[in-house]
C-alpha cells in the first residue's frame, strides 16, 4: 500500500492495523492565516494582497466599524498635523470582505471582485473621515490575512500606528480590544489607542 506525502497518519503495521497518527493541530478560528500563511508552502492567489506596505505616515486599521471610524478621524487629523500620508488597511477574509454592490443576488462574487470592493469601501470610509483635512494624501490598503498580521506588517514601515478599541466582555479585553492589544504589545513604532 502507498502513502501520500500529504497523509495524516503512519503506514499500517504489520497486523494491518493503522499506526498512530498525529495529534490534530488547534484552529483559531481564522482564515488563511495561522500555520497555513506562515508554512513554506502556502501561496495566496494570484492578484490577492495579503500585505499592505508602507513607507513613512500615519497607519490605521478600519473594520468598518463605528470605532475604526473614529480611529481614522484622529489618524487623519494625526496626518495632517505631521504633515504626512494617510496610510489606511483593512484586513479582511470572505466573510468579512465586502460585498460588491453589483453582484447579483444568489451570486458568489469572485475574491478579486471582493478585495477591490472592501478596497474601495476602505477608501471611502477613509475619505468621509478626513473630510475636514483638505489636501491630506490618504492611500487604502487591504490585505487578506488577520487584523492583527495586517497591522503589524504595515507598521514596519509607517512612523506611528492608529488603532481603535471595542469594549470586550472578557476581562482581559475590558478597555482594549484584541487587536489594538496585540498592536500595543508588539508593534516596534509608537501606538495611539482611540476609544
Amino acid at each position: 500500500m502507498r502513502f501520500s506525502s500529504g497523509s495524516t497518519g503512519s503506514p499500517p503495521s504489520s497486523h494491518g492495523a493503522p499506526g498512530p497518527r498525529r495529534a490534530p493541530q488547534e484552529y483559531s478560528g481564522g482564515m488563511a492565516d495561522d500555520d497555513i500563511s506562515q508554512s513554506a508552502s502556502w501561496t495566496p492567489m494570484a492578484g490577492i494582497r495579503t500585505v499592505a506596505e508602507v513607507d513613512g505616515g500615519v497607519l490605521v486599521g478600519d473594520d468598518g466599524s463605528p470605532c475604526a471610524a473614529r480611529a481614522i478621524e484622529y489618524a487623519a487629523a494625526e496626518a495632517a498635523r505631521r504633515g504626512a500620508e494617510l496610510h489606511v488597511v483593512r484586513a479582511w477574509s470572505i466573510p468579512t470582505g465586502v460585498r460588491p454592490e453589483d453582484a447579483p443576488f444568489g451570486t458568489t462574487p469572485s475574491i478579486t471582485e471582493m478585495q477591490e470592493a472592501t478596497r474601495a469601501e476602505t477608501q471611502r470610509r477613509a475619505e468621509a473621515a478626513a473630510a475636514a483635512h483638505p489636501g491630506l494624501q490618504i492611500h487604502a490598503h487591504t490585505a487578506f490575512t488577520r487584523p492583527d498580521h495586517a497591522l503589524l506588517a504595515a507598521a514596519k514601515g509607517a512612523d506611528v500606528l492608529v488603532v481603535g478599541s471595542k469594549g470586550r466582555s472578557r476581562l482581559s479585553n475590558m478597555l482594549i480590544g484584541s487587536t489594538a492589544t496585540t498592536a500595543v504589545r508588539d508593534a516596534t513604532i509608537p501606538v495611539v489607542v482611540v476609544r
